[in-house]
């Protein structure tokens, strides 16, 4: 990877999983030392919000899975996901891969900020769990449907789906890349699109996502959401952060409060801001989290280009990605 441009990509809240972390965890005091950090900053911030010491409880090996995580007060789940994130960035630094650019997909967007030092990782916490609260009363779900895009365009492709399927409250949330997207909708909507989509024999894969997000039905919330954040503290950005619900980076004019409420009514789009971050590679993407979906979209993002991506984390632990710049 000698002379790339390293980029690290975090992930939205439908691709996140605990055993990559644990695995890590058991095998890797570089993990474990960045995790430690990011709870002696993070875990007294989400006490204001119910949250139990989620980072502390994973150290300690009393949280084992996601569905602890889910069951646990809201935001929970989201500060988990945050606290990981940024704790995996770490470890990718100490590990001589520090990041170039960032990019932030959906949620992602907070901890890249954080890498990026535009929040610290208190008040990233408490955007984290303030997000929660917002989503919190908004039942619904989320699905990732496989529709190959005809022209390289996989937002028309969504808009012709969703013209289609005609279904009241169904929106596009995320493009992920140019064969995946996300829908989401009030629940019983998300159902009834799941037959028919499938009845069309497209792939199509129900999130692990009770509630409704990046739609327009959130509006409320949002401005509730910013109003809440006037005490959050942003700094300048230390490096580009390239955000998918802006599809490019942040300008120093960006109110970043509110350009962080748009992920509850905008559509993400990832194409676009990964495409802007990797400009003028080569690069490597890493995908600084414990999954492997924008791992996956910007290998077929790129495809055929001089950009390497690879997740953090691998099915024996913490990967070996830091072979030389």
């Amino acid at each position: 990877m000698s002379g790339r441009m390293v980029v690290h990509a975090f992930a939205g809240q439908g691709d996140f999983t605990l055993a990559p972390l644990l695995r890590a965890l058991d095998t890797q005091d570089v993990m474990e030392e960045a995790l430690e950090e990011v709870g002696a900053e993070g875990d007294a911030v989400v006490a204001e919000f119910g949250v139990g010491p989620v980072v502390s409880q994973l150290l300690s090996g009393e949280l084992r899975s996601a569905r602890e995580l889910a069951d646990g007060p809201p935001g929970t789940a989201q500060y988990a996901l945050f606290a990981c994130s940024v704790a995996v960035h770490r470890a990718l630094c100490r590990a001589g891969l520090a990041p170039d650019r960032v990019v932030g997909m959906s949620f992602g967007d907070i901890a890249a900020c954080v890498a990026a030092g535009v929040l610290d990782v208190a008040d990233g916490a408490r955007v984290a769990c303030l997000v929660a609260r917002a989503l919190t009363g908004h039942p619904g779900g989320m699905l990732l449907v496989e529709a190959p895009a005809v022209d390289g365009d996989p937002e028309a492709e969504a808009g012709r789906l969703l013209a289609a399927l005609a279904l009241p409250g169904l929106a596009l949330a995320c493009v992920n890349d140019d064969r995946r997207i996300i829908l989401t909708g009030p629940p019983d909507t998300v159902t009834l699109a799941e037959q028919l989509l499938l009845g069309l024999a497209l792939p199509v894969v129900r999130l692990r996502l009770p509630f409704l997000c990046h739609h327009p039905e959130l509006g409320a919330d949002a401005r509730r959401f910013v109003e809440a954040m006037r005490d959050v503290r942003v700094g300048a950005a230390r490096l580009p952060v390239y955000s998918s619900v802006l599809g490019r980076a942040y300008r120093p004019d960006d109110d970043v409060r509110e350009v962080l409420s748009y992920g509850l009514t905008r559509p993400a789009r990832l194409p676009g801001a990964l495409r802007r971050a990797v400009e003028g590679g080569p690069a490597v993407v890493v995908e600084a989290g414990t999954g492997s979906a924008l791992t996956r979209s910007a290998g077929e993002l790129f495809a055929g280009r001089d950009v390497a991506t690879v997740a953090a984390l691998s099915a024996d632990g913490f990967a070996e990605v830091s072979h030389g710049r």
